[in-house]
């Protein structure tokens, strides 16, 4: 091409101008985001009056790619299409759709009577157009994205700074969904798969405020997941594009009866989660064109993937708050049928101890079982003798006491009676210890004894955890121990019950990790470390009590001590008690059967011949070194010793046959007749 006339043909026609004119014209049109139908248009008429041309006709390609249209710009300024269907692409119809066909620039010399110059003019301005435009929409593209990005941030502050106000998350995410596909209305529905459904109560009302679109949340309309379009994107998870919605059976015309809306076409993307669909996002009416493009799914697609999470955490939040609804009125059950009634702790600022008690309750081997119905005024009388009389308001302390009672539950050992019988064994070794431990030491110890085993379902903590019990899932070590101090703390915090509550803050703290440690270390399995770190600071004399740290490794071994005291009673206590453990064992062995588990030996109820030798076994690897220890550190405390050595031996004489008739095993029966109750289930 010689291009010496070409550029005196731009000279003359002031082509200068005309380029100047494009450039201004294509980054106008960039800066407003404009229709590229409209922009093509805008390039025909300058190059129209570049040309000299009398007219042009503008075509672009039909739903298929398989037909042409022909633009009118009055429509598309007016939001509607603007397109005219002209025919199919093929030979032999008309020359636009020869082009189409051929891809080719075509010059139909005797029609127009066009010069070939102009012929060049035109085949190099539409080049460059062609050139502009796509770099147009590359920078749109890039313009998106960045504002997707910081939508998606924005969107991502709103629901971390003010998740209570999830509405609100689903208008923002609603309002950018239809900005990102320029649709007139936007419809979010959530699926309900237990009643295969689909619903929503936040409506487009095609209403603006502001500039921003207002949505209204009325009365929750639900349809069938059967129905409509939006209905099968939700059973099949695909996307679906309905250029004419009224001519697509799968329409569902029941909304837009139910609103007054008129659909034309419509977009719809499944929101999945974790590969199930949670929510159908529906696009209604295409702005400025004839159905929603390719590009728009695309883009709908990525946005959907956030919406997905925003639905999840929506879904989310809203389980939770139902899940503390149904806590609270849990609680406030739970409260009102595990805390005494005025009548009971009434009645127990009554008691009286007989004077004969007066006495044996000062000794180790003192046995609480003929005296149930004294038991709280037990508890009371010893607070009193160790702290003394005026350290708790009388009325808190009874409430407290008969409250904590209730919350025992009626299993064969860890029952209210063997909180009684720990605490009667703290409070003796109290009373044999004067000047070692403070009134705050002596008050959190004789509370921590008394609700050491609060709420025991009758089953250890391996078995919790074996069977992953919420218990175990809420505390990973020291499982029903954690749990009983949680109980301890309930029932102070309950009305009337704060026995602490003339402390200071400072003390209240002080003497409530007192208690904590305390529940703690009757976890048997930190006995063993914590005495053999005893034993050693002993041996070594290096054993101080004003260090913080030994000083309640020396109570975790008091506790561990008053847990096990059923072995340092007189005989007859001492063998009906184990009755009552091994009915909890062997239950807890029954359990683990059932589902084709096998338990130790100690929880085999078909091992029951066993149990002698396992006591000894018990007495020598645990409650013989305990005591020794103990009478290591406090002398007085020997009498524990003693009597454990002996229930030691009586065992010791069972197992070599020389007194069969103390111990004979047992049935589930018998043992429930020694108990407070039968067994108890886990999940209770």
């Amino acid at each position: 091409l010689c291009m010496e006339p070409l550029l005196i043909w731009y000279q003359d026609t002031n082509m200068q101008s005309v380029v100047y004119e494009l450039n201004s014209y294509m980054e106008q049109r960039l800066d407003t985001g404009g229709d590229n139908k409209l922009l093509l248009y805008e390039l025909c008429n300058i190059i129209k009056t570049a040309t000299k041309a009398d007219g042009f006709a503008l075509y672009f390609l039909g739903e298929c790619n398989n037909s042409l249209c022909l633009f009118t710009p009055t429509g598309a300024k007016e939001g509607l299409p603007g397109l005219i269907p002209s025919g199919p692409i093929t030979f032999g119809t008309t020359i636009a759709a020869h082009v189409a066909k051929t891809r080719r620039t075509l010059l139909v010399e005797d029609i127009m009577g066009v010069s070939r110059m102009l012929f060049c003019c035109l085949h190099s301005n539409l080049a460059w157009a062609s050139v502009a435009i796509h770099q147009v929409q590359v920078c749109r593209g890039l313009a998106k994205q960045t504002e997707l990005n910081d939508f998606l941030l924005d969107v991502s502050k709103t629901y971390f700074d003010n998740i209570v106000a999830i509405d609100s998350l689903l208008e923002h995410i609603m309002i950018y969904a239809k900005n990102l596909v320029n649709a007139d209305r936007c419809a979010l529905f959530q699926v309900d798969h237990n009643n295969k459904e689909l619903y929503s109560d936040l409506f487009d009302i095609g209403e603006e405020n502001e500039g921003k679109p207002v949505f209204r949340k009325t009365k929750e309309i639900r349809f069938s997941i059967e129905k409509g379009i939006a209905g099968q994107v939700a059973r099949t998870g695909e996307v679906l594009n309905i250029p004419d919605a009224y001519a697509d059976p799968r329409f569902n015309r029941e909304v837009d009866l139910y609103t007054g809306y008129t659909t034309r076409n419509i977009l719809c993307m499944p929101i999945v989660s974790r590969g199930t669909v949670i929510g159908v996002v529906q696009m209604v009416n295409k702005l400025g064109g004839s159905a929603f493009t390719k590009t728009d799914e695309n883009n709908f697609k990525m946005f959907a993937v956030f919406c997905a999470l925003a639905l999840h955490c929506a879904n989310m939040y809203h389980r939770i708050r139902h899940s503390e609804c149904i806590y609270r009125v849990t609680m406030e059950k739970l409260s009102y049928h595990s805390i005494c009634t005025s009548e009971e702790w009434k009645t127990l600022t009554q008691l009286s101890l007989p004077s004969a008690i007066y006495k044996e309750i000062e000794l180790f081997h003192f046995d609480i079982a003929p005296f149930e119905d004294l038991w709280p005024a037990i508890v009371v009388y010893m607070v009193h003798n160790s702290c003394g009389k005026t350290s708790f308001e009388q009325e808190k302390l009874c409430r407290f006491t008969m409250s904590v009672r209730k919350n025992y539950r009626r299993v064969p050992y860890h029952n209210w009676k063997h909180a009684v019988t720990v605490a009667h064994c703290m409070y003796a070794i109290l009373q044999k210890t004067t000047g070692i431990f403070t009134e705050l030491e002596r008050k959190g110890l004789l509370i921590a004894c008394l609700c050491h085993d609060l709420d025991h379902r009758g089953y250890s903590n391996s078995y919790l955890q074996k069977f992953d019990h919420p218990l175990a899932a809420l505390y990973s070590t020291s499982t029903m121990e954690q749990h009983h101090f949680s109980q301890t703390v309930s029932i102070l915090q309950l009305e009337g019950h704060n026995i602490f509550s003339n402390l200071t803050s400072s003390e209240y703290e002080q003497v409530l990790e007192i208690i904590r440690k305390a529940i703690i270390a009757t976890d048997l399995a930190l006995y063993f470390g914590n005495r053999k770190q005893l034993a050693e600071l002993l041996a070594t004399g290096e054993l101080d009590l004003n260090n913080r740290a030994h000083r309640d490794r020396v109570i975790g071994l008091m506790m561990t001590a008053c847990d096990l005291c059923s072995v340092t009673k007189l005989w007859p206590v001492t063998r009906l008690t184990a009755n009552d453990i091994y009915a909890e064992f062997w239950t807890e062995g029954d359990e683990m059967k059932k589902i084709g588990m096998q338990p130790i030996p100690m929880m085999d109820r078909d091992k029951k011949d066993e149990v002698p030798q396992g006591q000894v076994g018990f007495y020598n690897a645990v409650a013989v070194p305990c005591y020794t220890t103990l009478s290591e550190l406090f002398p007085p405390s020997g009498p524990l010793l003693t009597a454990c050595r002996e229930n030691l031996a009586q065992w010791e004489r069972i197992v070599q046959g020389e007194d069969t008739s103390a111990w004979a095993s047992t049935d589930e029966a018998e043992l429930s007749e020694t108990s407070d109750s039968g067994p108890v289930k886990v999940d209770n």
